[in-house]
Parts: C-alpha cells; sequence; structure tokens
C-alpha cells in the first residue's frame, strides 16, 4: 500500500495529490462518523503512533510527482492523519521534494494539543472538521473516541486559528442530523473566524443521504458575514490518477 495517492478532484483544494500518513487497511480514526466513505472504523483510538517510515513517504512521492500534475499535496488518506506521531517529519519530506503548498483535513480531536497544533504550523492549508454545536449531536453524529469533550475540540480549534499562519478553513458536514443547527455553527464559526467555511454533505457513497442543493443554499444563508465555500457550487478540475487502486482504498471501494 503506497503513502501517495491520486491526484484526486477537490472540490476545496483542486487537483490533490493525497498523502496517507497512517497506511492502515481499515481506518483508524478517533471518530467513527456516520456519514464517512471508508466505513466503520477499526480501530478508535487517540493514541498517536508511528505508522510509515519518512523514507517510504519519500520513496512513494519521488515517484510519484514526475508522473502526476497536482495543485497540492494532501494529508488525508484512511483515518485521521495526525494521529501519526512522526508528522513533523512527514512534512519535511513533501517540503524538500516540491514547492507545491501543503493542506491536511483533520478531524481537529488532537488540536487540543500545544504538540500537535506546533506540527500543523507546518502546512499551508489547515482544514478543520466541526460538524456539531454540542455534545449530543457531536457523540450521534461523529461518535468520537468515549470521553472526549466537544468543548476540548472546539477550545482547540480556536487555539491553533490563533497561532496558525497559513489559510485557515472549517469544514462542515451537513446531514439531516444536524441541518437544523446551522444558526448555531455559524455563530461558532463567527468566534473561531476561520478564512473560510465548508460547507459539505456527503455526495460519496455512504449509508447516509445527502442534502439537497436548496437545503444546502438555506444553510449557506445563515453564514452570512463569513466566506464560504459550499459542495454544490464548487468545480472539480479534470484529473487523472497514477494508480486508481490506491484512490479506491481511500474511498472506501475496495478493502
Amino acid at each position: 500500500m503506497k503513502a501517495v495517492y491520486g491526484p484526486v478532484s477537490s472540490w476545496r483544494l483542486g487537483r490533490s495529490l493525497g498523502v496517507d500518513s497512517l497506511c492502515t487497511r481499515m481506518k483508524t480514526c478517533s471518530f467513527d462518523c456516520t456519514y464517512c466513505q471508508l466505513g466503520k472504523t477499526a480501530e478508535k483510538t487517540l493514541v498517536r503512533r508511528k505508522f510509515i517510515g519518512d523514507g517510504k513517504l519519500r520513496r512513494d512521492l519521488e515517484d510519484a510527482l514526475p508522473e502526476t500534475r497536482a495543485d497540492v499535496v494532501t494529508f488525508s488518506g484512511a483515518g485521521e492523519p495526525t494521529l501519526a506521531n512522526n508528522l513533523a517529519s512527514l512534512i519535511d519530506v513533501v517540503r524538500r521534494l516540491t514547492d507545491l503548498p501543503i493542506a491536511i483535513l483533520t478531524n481537529s480531536t488532537l488540536m487540543c494539543r500545544e504538540d500537535v497544533r506546533g506540527e500543523l504550523d507546518g502546512m499551508d492549508i489547515l482544514i478543520a472538521k466541526l460538524d456539531a454545536p454540542d455534545q449530543k449531536t457531536f457523540e450521534q453524529i461523529n461518535r468520537p473516541v468515549p470521553g472526549l469533550l466537544l468543548e476540548d475540540v472546539i477550545d482547540g480549534i480556536k487555539q491553533s486559528r490563533k497561532a496558525f499562519r497559513g489559510l485557515f478553513a472549517l469544514q462542515m458536514m451537513f446531514i439531516k442530523e444536524n441541518m437544523g443547527r446551522a444558526e448555531e455553527l455559524a455563530a461558532i464559526a463567527r468566534e473561531i473566524q476561520p478564512d473560510e467555511v465548508q460547507l459539505n454533505t456527503p455526495l460519496r457513497p455512504c449509508p447516509v443521504k445527502p442534502l439537497s442543493p436548496e437545503e444546502m443554499a438555506a444553510i449557506e444563508r445563515r453564514f452570512d458575514g463569513l466566506k464560504t465555500v459550499s459542495v454544490y457550487k464548487s468545480e472539480r478540475p479534470k484529473t487523472h490518477a497514477i494508480d486508481k487502486m490506491e484512490v479506491f482504498r481511500r474511498r472506501g471501494i475496495i478493502g
């Protein structure tokens, strides 16, 4: 299993060359979100460890870069990328091999840790997840590691926002269970003051039905005064993956 996949066509980032800092066959994450395209979390944890070495990422990236046209290198993959305790050195590997901006898609659960926030400072683009305005909804939708408090997650997001020097975005996934909470989520977003709010609904195959364009438009109006990017309004560039099988693994199409 390679540590580099894609590039994939991203409605948020353009042609995105993925880096999987975990490279586990099954999903390893601090969440078990109801809408996740990867299905059930095999290992639900907040414990950081080393999943892949710098050498593997270097070799896979050296193979991929000459074969692809990308706009950004994105840490994402088959779980929560900040669970890798060597994230800082993996970022350094990418920096040494390409001038492309580096992004991360994180579920925000480890941003309450000072060491993780320091590592995330090495990114150019930080996209932090927030789907719920209260603990009950948080547990219903994101199904986190037992004992994890939403207030700590939000505090970590706020602390990271204050220190981060690149583009800081909030990503929010809207489904039936939280579509009526958009006003409250918008209020939290105004406290955080991200550079943009990315409004999403699950369009890829998963157990949860997406909201309609009209429902998403109504949600977007709740975020008046904030810069928003909506999944239904964004164009996806054409791209060709180096290895489609590696992309399929990260989209839950194959195991």
